[in-house]
């Protein structure tokens, strides 16, 4: 067993702790990778899949049936589009801090 420190309060506690017990900050178990985020993103993005494999479904589900259904309105699939290309830059913004765009399913 190895003592580390937290990343949110600089104390110290076990590495096999789920959280730290001061401040109950959780550590990120990065399982996932930005860049695919990132190219779902551009590629997908109008359809969410890039929702689904952050762990938001509900987001992934609605961005779906908009991006789908919503072209024959013409509003929601322009939305959709705006949504995604704000996701995009969120993610480019966040690249180094994947706690901010997934779910940690911790």
């Amino acid at each position: 067993m190895a003592m580390i420190y937290c990343r949110e309060c600089g104390a110290r506690h076990s590495d096999r702790a789920k959280a730290c017990p001061k401040c109950g900050y959780v550590e990120f178990d990065a399982e996932k990778s930005v860049a695919i985020y990132l190219v779902l993103v551009w590629l997908l993005g109008i359809f969410g899949a890039h929702k689904f494999y952050a762990g938001k479904t509900n987001q992934g589900i609605v961005m779906l049936l908009m991006g789908t259904v919503g072209w024959l309105l013409i509003v929601p699939g322009f939305a959709v589009c705006i949504w995604a290309l704000v996701d995009f830059i969120i993610a480019l913004c966040n690249i180094n801090k994947p706690e901010k765009i997934f779910v940690n399913k911790k």
